[in-house]
C-alpha cells in the first residue's frame, strides 16, 4: 500500500537567516519567560505589588513563544504565508519595544550599578543584580530578533509582490507581440487559431492570403472520355457545359 504525502508549499524564506532568526528570538523569549516567572513568584510570595513591566515581558514572551510554534507548524504542513508572518511580527515588535523601553527606564539604577557584595549586600542581591542584567540583555535580543524577523518579512513579502508584477507583464508583453505578428502577416484569425501548420500558413501567404480556396487550374481539365453501355459518350466540358 503507497502512503500519500501531501504536497507543501514551497516556502519563500531563506534558509539561514530564517532559522537563524527564529531560534534567537525562541532562545530570548524562554529565558526572559523564566526569569519574569521567578521575580513574580518571589514578589507574590512575599506580598509585594507586581510590576507592569515584569507582567508585560512575561506576556510578550510566552506570546511569541507561542508564535513561533504556531507558524512552524504552518511552515512545515502548508508553507508560511509572509502576509500573516509580517502582521505578527510587527505585534511582536510593537510590544517587544513597548516592555523594553519600561524596562530600561524602570531598572536603569540597577543597571548601572556593578553586581558586588559592597552594593548588594549578599550573596541573593548579587545574583538577583545578574539576573535583571540578564533580563535586560535578552530582552534586547528579543526585540532586535523581532526587528530582524519583521524586516525578512518586508523582504520576502515584496520579493513575492515583484516576481507576480514580472509575470503579469510577461504575459501581457507574449499577447502584444502575438497581436503584433498576426497584423504584420496578414492572416486570417481562422488559420491561426485553427491550422498552427507551418507549412499550411507558407502556403497561404504565397497564395496572396486565399487561404484553403481552391486555384483556378483545378477547373481547367481537359475532356475524359467514358464507354458505357450504350457506346461511346462523350464528356463535355465544363466550359461548353456552363
Amino acid at each position: 500500500m503507497a502512503f500519500k504525502r501531501d504536497r507543501v508549499k514551497p516556502t519563500a524564506y531563506p534558509f539561514l537567516p530564517f532559522h537563524a532568526i527564529r531560534s534567537a528570538q525562541l532562545v530570548s523569549s524562554l529565558i526572559v519567560a523564566s526569569i519574569m516567572s521567578y521575580f513574580l513568584r518571589e514578589l507574590s510570595a512575599n506580598n509585594y505589588s507586581l510590576p507592569w513591566t515584569f507582567i508585560l515581558l512575561l506576556a510578550v514572551s510566552a506570546l511569541t513563544s507561542l508564535s513561533l510554534a504556531l507558524t512552524i507548524v504552518l511552515h512545515i504542513r502548508h508553507g508560511l504565508n509572509p502576509y500573516l508572518n509580517l502582521v505578527l511580527n510587527g505585534s511582536l515588535a510593537v510590544l517587544w519595544a513597548v516592555s523594553f523601553a519600561l524596562l530600561a527606564w524602570w531598572s536603569s539604577s540597577t543597571l548601572a550599578s556593578a553586581c558586588a557584595v559592597e552594593n548588594w549586600e549578599s550573596g541573593l542581591g548579587v545574583s538577583v543584580c545578574r539576573a535583571y542584567k540578564a533580563l535586560f540583555s535578552f530582552a534586547l535580543l528579543g526585540l532586535v530578533g523581532t526587528l530582524a524577523a519583521l524586516g525578512l518579512d518586508v523582504h520576502v513579502q515584496r520579493s513575492s509582490t515583484r516576481e507576480g508584477r514580472f509575470q503579469s507583464l510577461a504575459m501581457e508583453s507574449g499577447k502584444t507581440r502575438r497581436a503584433q505578428l498576426e497584423a504584420d502577416d496578414g492572416v486570417d484569425d481562422g488559420i491561426w487559431d485553427t491550422n498552427p501548420n507551418p507549412a499550411a500558413l507558407r502556403d497561404a501567404r504565397t497564395r496572396g492570403g486565399e487561404g484553403y480556396a481552391l486555384p483556378e487550374e483545378q477547373f481547367g481539365y481537359e475532356d475524359t472520355g467514358y464507354a458505357g453501355a450504350g457506346g461511346q459518350v462523350g464528356r463535355r466540358s465544363v466550359e461548353e457545359r456552363l
